[in-house]
């Protein structure tokens, strides 16, 4: 193992405590994020994420936030140990191990759902924690501000921002699996009017399952300069390099071929690994951002952000693993062997414009804006060569069999010697796929104060989406051609928000809402004419009190999301006959997700904090035509958990033994639904068995420190009681979750 440490440096925005004003100004950020860790009540913040001037109370709907103390007191690993921490958020797939996919509410989140300081990053690589000052979760629909992202919400990471007053950590964190880590995060003014943070982290680890190695490099500088007293500019970057083992688990066990019957494999050791000794994959993601805060005068602000984006993948290796029985009743994979390279540019510009006014004696605070971007998405795939010489197409078909033998790929459950690799094949590029994806948005919002508790909230977006046609070069022949996209290639859509919002007090306030997104679908219709977007109504009521002056936050919310035009598989072609292209579609279907959401944050007293959540969620459809193809109607959607729940408790000691810090935490996932949603046949029956079920499971966190003076230790164990469950992307990619853990972290403020 490497024992090399690779400096970081984090240059991030904000104005100095000590000139800021009470009322908004280009430093509300940071006035904002005193609010947060000084009081601990998320309701008493005004979040980033809203991009309005709104404040908790006041906002009609469900907002969660992670500090960046909780995520050094649980010594978070990777964003999913921190949003597990935000109640009706979790895993719904660790496909490959390169990423770990969220959702909430039913529904899950792409890249669309994913952001950094307010833009929208690429989700398919894990995310660097120790950089985040904190991770925003806007719960719901978010269409008015952001454009076709689920309409289960959207996680928005913060980065820590610099400060005029020297500081910082330098830290090393050494764990199981010869896990080490150190960090280092140093801030400072430059001049009166500028500063920096220098911020950043190298890691290298190893896995409890065999052969599976990780190696991360992060680098995230920024500046910060104000340029008069009402005009502030922010530059940042950040780079992120993660080579990996990828790891797609232990697979399902399909017991039907003809019915896909399926269940959870537990027939072999969660540390077993059957892919090829040698496969690797590279993830690289490097950002910048660029900010300007105006300050027009004391009611009105002006904010544009323009955000760049350069993501890679490289990956070999083998994927997709599923054990299907044989009639000697043992289990074989045919091994297949993949090598694909994607690279994304993305690039992003946003404005808006806040201000508060009156009409008589009507209080306003208006949010107006305006986005676009443009994302060129390229992937590149390869042909493999085979024993025998020949040159065929890398993917799904590809063998790769014991000993990398390629014209048997048969590797079998009960026989380990079979699942020897050998070597890695040559490779040529076949061709290039090019996506480019453009979109444009205007949005208006406005909070009307009716009175001082009596305030409605009404908002609309329009959004325009361009799916140009895929650009194919073919690097064997040379032949550059274009491919219709698979979406409609342009759509726009109306997305209207209105609110209710009665505020008895500073500390209590109750909410209802309806809000409506879209989301794009592809295929073609009976017609051969693209399909229109689903649109989404969702409903949502709650409440948000805060007790112990202030100090501990309690929120409920019930919602209900329909999509009553859900595209599904056409029972007829165009021609009347019995339709078998799944491409070809009608919007005949629906769902409903229901559910209901709690949490419980804050310190009660300056050494204690608090973090507690349970949400119910039930996504079923609701209506299915009796086709071939269609959904079963009732059955509630795979990978969706309908209970979850979470505490977490932090305490340090100001009495005994100063200075010592005790913790623990308690995070529940309910039964889950593996595979795929079962379809029923032309008759309307039902006519296969894809789902299979995985059960709940808990696990337990606790940790203990001590800080002296400048020096502090931290340890930790996580999955106390050593708890053996799953996550399942569809039913190949079978991924344990990790066992019993230990973590000490050492480190010093500067």
């Amino acid at each position: 193992m490497k024992a090399q440490i690779l400096p970081l440096i984090l240059l991030a925005a904000t104005c100095n405590l000590s000139a800021q004003q009470k009322k908004d100004t280009l430093s509300t950020r940071t006035i904002e994020d005193v609010k947060l860790h000084k009081t601990g009540n998320p309701n008493n913040a005004r979040i980033s994420t809203t991009k309005s001037q709104l404040d908790v109370m006041e906002t009609p709907q469900a907002i969660s936030t992670v500090t960046h103390e909780t995520i050094e007191q649980q010594q978070a690993q990777q964003l999913s140990d921190v949003v597990k921490n935000v109640n009706g958020v979790y895993i719904t797939a660790a496909r490959g191990a390169s990423q770990d996919s969220f959702g909430a509410r039913g529904y899950a989140f792409g890249n669309e759902n994913i952001y950094k300081n307010g833009s929208r990053v690429n989700s398919g690589i894990f995310p660097e924690v120790s950089g985040l000052e904190r991770v925003e979760v806007l719960k719901g629909s978010a269409a008015i501000l952001y454009g076709n992202v689920a309409p289960g919400g959207i996680v928005n990471m913060v980065t820590k921002k610099p400060l005029f007053n020297f500081g910082g950590n330098i830290g090393l964190n050494y764990g199981s699996w010869n896990s080490i880590k150190p960090t280092i995060d140093i801030y400072g003014g430059l001049t009166k009017n500028s500063a920096i943070r220098v911020n950043g982290s190298y890691e290298n680890k190893d896995s409890f399952r065999d052969n599976i190695s990780s190696e991360k490099h992060y680098f995230n500088p920024s500046f910060l300069y104000n340029i008069s007293e009402k005009t502030q500019i922010i530059i940042e970057a950040d780079y992120l390099k993660h080579s990996f083992t990828p790891d797609f688990g232990l697979g399902g066990l399909v017991l039907n071929s003809k019915t896909n019957e399926s269940k959870l494999n537990t027939l072999l050791g969660i540390d077993k690994f059957v892919g090829a000794k040698w496969q690797y994959q590279t993830n690289e993601m490097l950002t910048s951002t660029v900010t300007l805060n105006h300050e027009i005068n004391s009611n009105w602000n002006f904010n544009t952000v323009a955000f760049f984006q350069n993501y890679t993948r490289d990956f070999y290796g083998t994927e997709r693993i599923q054990w299907n029985l044989q009639n000697n009743g043992d289990y074989v994979w045919k091994r297949t062997l993949n090598k694909q390279y994607q690279e994304q540019n993305y690039g992003s510009i946003q404005f808006n414009l806040n201000g508060h006014f009156k009409t008589g004696k009507i209080q306003h605070k208006l949010l107006a804006g305006a986005d676009a971007d443009y994302l060129q998405a390229d992937t590149y795939a390869y042909q493999l060569q085979k024993q025998n010489g020949d040159f065929a197409d890398a993917g799904n078909n590809f063998l790769y069999g014991t000993n990398g033998n390629t014209s048997n790929g048969n590797v079998y459950l009960s026989d380990e010697n079979s699942w020897k690799s050998g070597d890695m094949l040559n490779s040529r590029k076949k061709d290039l796929n090019r996506i480019p994806t453009r979109r444009v948005g205007v949005y208006a919002q406005d909070l009307i104060s009716i009175t001082d508790k009596f305030k409605i909230l009404a908002g609309l977006r329009w959004s325009y989406l361009e799916n140009s046609s895929t650009i194919v070069q073919n690097y064997l022949t040379g032949e550059k051609s274009y491919k219709e996209s698979t979406g409609n290639p342009k759509e726009s859509a109306f997305s209207p928000r209105v609110g209710l919002v009665y505020q008895i007090d500073n500390s209590f306030s109750t909410f209802a809402s309806y809000s409506n997104s879209f989301t794009p679908n592809t295929g073609r219709d009976i017609n051969n004419m693209p399909l229109p977007s689903s649109l989404i109504d969702q409903y949502e009521i709650g409440l948000k009190k805060n007790f112990f002056k202030n100090t501990l936050a309690f929120n409920i919310t019930a919602y209900q999301i329909e999509n009553s035009n859900l595209a599904q598989t056409a029972a007829l072609d165009g021609n009347g006959n019995l339709n078998t292209d799944t491409n070809i579609k009608e919007m005949t279907g629906a769902t409903r997700s229901r559910g209901v959401e709690l949490d419980i944050t804050g310190n009660p007293t300056p050494y204690l904090s608090i973090n507690a959540g349970y949400s119910y969620n039930n996504m079923v459809y609701t209506d299915t035509p009796d086709t071939d193809g269609s959904f079963i109607e009732g059955e509630r959607l795979v990978r969706t958990p309908a209970n979850t729940a979470n505490l977490s408790v932090h305490y340090t000691s100001q009495n005994y033994i100063k200075g010592l810090r005790l913790g623990f935490s308690i995070f529940y996932t309910g039964d889950r639904l593996a595979g795929w949603n079962n379809i029923k046949d032309q008759y309307g029956n039902q006519k296969t068995n894809r789902m299979y079920k995985i059960g709940d499971f808990t696990t337990v966190d606790f940790s203990v420190g001590y800080q002296f003076k400048k020096f502090s230790i931290q340890g930790k164990v996580g999955n106390l009681f050593d708890v053996v469950d799953y996550n399942v992307h569809e039913n190949y990619s079978v991924n344990p979750i990790t066992p019993r853990n230990y973590y000490l972290t050492l480190s010093y403020k500067l």
